[in-house]
């Protein structure tokens, strides 16, 4: 459906290019951190599963360790978003949290014990998960059109993504020899790490937004009373769940299967994130955000049909095709949540809204996937006391799959679009404050308003 012409509040111009390409440099940073290790956690742990190398790891291990990201995702990055809202720069938060980043990455990456092994990878979350809503909420801030500028800019992160994780995964053109499986990806994320601590402090300076300094949680409630943003993070709440199955255990998946360039062949999914990024202000003009987030959720499903029907390497275009349906799956609903929920935060709680967006999605919905898929991994792929393990791909797939369609149903029928109501700084002469709709006003209202 067309979209009704951008409103005369709605900034016009674009960012200077040196602020533009700095914010750019830093969600490459951002991303890049880790991009060099994740993607093959899974690997290292199940190559010291069991009877397998060091035996350090149980055997739903590659599931239960997605507790620790969701763990850090529960409590730290609303606390961050509060801090920079009222007290600190954004960017000396920045600065602090990814020094402690890369000390804990280096103790992950020595840590031979399972238990202590999932306390420093908690800790090493709690430190992690608030950096990309902050580094989102000062892109939002400094970008003057941050719906057409900010998906080009998180592109970058993207881009950074790519260039670490190819880096792993063609490293055995450089060496003759696979990393995958050892923690030299960690110690290369640990140095990023480094490097984006130092670059944190060039960032263009972004103090605490004006607020009203009796109530800072005051205006937060406006963003909760909506029945539209309800909707929206519970179903994408419900759509983060098979989002950590797939990230726990495809490369593992490539591995068992014996894919050449693992980590590699996982970079499509950034290529197509990249593209579907850059499209988003040419989609969010043209069509309803309704119907882009339920494309992005049945791309879930699609992806995880694909790959359960693949047979593992006997038909390979149907894996290549899953991994780079991610563009679609990922941007489409998880990046256009953020601006979502960015138009509807009051002045000076924008840094709170993404903290308690990536609580609720990568929080909540990563916790009940950690321990999904921690099930199904010890049900379907290495279940106790089978040697060697089955590897029962399709159902632990065909799960997911019937999450995503489930999360599709539900947006379709409950979500309601709220009305566009830009915040916007109250000053000597207006004393007024940005309104969220009423509840009963969105459904009415959903058919006349653009993502942005």
């Amino acid at each position: 459906m067309p979209a009704s012409p951008p409103e005369p509040s709605q900034p016009a111009h674009h960012a200077p290019p040196g602020v533009y390409w700095r914010l750019s440099l830093m969600m490459g940073l951002q991303w890049a951190t880790i991009g060099a290790w994740t993607s093959t956690l899974a690997t290292y742990i199940g190559a010291n599963t069991g009877p397998s190398g060091e035996a350090i790891f149980g055997s739903a291990f590659v599931g239960d360790i997605g507790a620790a990201t969701a763990i850090g995702a529960l409590f730290s990055p609303a606390l961050c978003g509060l801090l920079v809202d009222r007290w600190f720069n954004t960017e000396w938060v920045l600065a602090a949290l990814n020094a402690l980043s890369a000390v804990l990455l280096v103790a992950l990456s020595v840590c031979g014990h399972q238990g202590l092994f999932f306390l420093i990878a908690v800790c090493y979350y709690l430190a992690y998960a608030p950096t990309g809503a902050l580094a989102s909420s000062m892109a939002l801030r400094q970008l003057p059109n941050s719906a057409q500028d900010f998906p080009r800019v998180r592109a970058m992160g993207t881009v950074g993504y790519i260039v670490t994780a190819s880096l792993v995964g063609l490293w055995p053109k450089l060496t003759g020899y696979s990393i995958e499986a050892t923690v030299i990806p960690m110690w290369i994320g640990a140095a990023v790490h480094l490097i984006y601590t130092f670059y944190a402090l060039t960032l263009p300076s972004t103090p605490p937004e004006e607020s009203d300094p009796a109530s800072p949680l005051s205006g937060a409630g406006q963003l909760w009373r909506s029945r539209s943003v309800l909707a929206f993070l519970a179903i994408s709440l419900l759509v983060a769940i098979p989002f950590r199955g797939y990230e726990s255990f495809i490369n593992l998946y490539l591995n068992q299967n014996n894919y050449a360039y693992p980590a590699w062949v996982q970079t499509f999914a950034q290529y197509s994130e990249v593209l579907v990024m850059l499209a988003i202000p040419l989609l969010t003009a043209r069509f309803r955000l309704k119907n882009l987030v339920l494309v992005g959720v049945l791309a879930w499903a699609a992806r995880f049909a694909f790959l359960a029907f693949s047979d593992g390497a006997a038909h390979p275009w149907m894996t290549y095709t899953a991994i780079s349906l991610h563009g679609f799956s990922f941007v489409l609903v998880f990046i256009l949540g953020q601006l979502y929920i960015d138009r509807l935060a009051p002045p000076g709680l924008r840094g709170s809204a993404q903290g308690l967006h990536v609580l609720a999605v990568f929080g909540v919905g990563s916790m009940i996937s950690a321990r999904l898929s921690g099930w199904a991994q010890s049900v379907w792929l290495t279940p106790v006391g089978v040697d060697p393990p089955p590897y029962e791909w399709r159902s632990f797939w065909l799960l997911q799959c019937g999450v995503s369609l489930a999360a599709a149903l539900l947006f379709a029928v409950f979500f309601f679009e709220a009305p566009h109501h830009p915040p916007s700084t109250p000053n000597e002469d207006d004393d007024s404050q940005p309104v969220e709709a009423d509840p009963e006003e969105v459904s009415s209202a959903e058919s006349n308003n653009p993502v942005a």
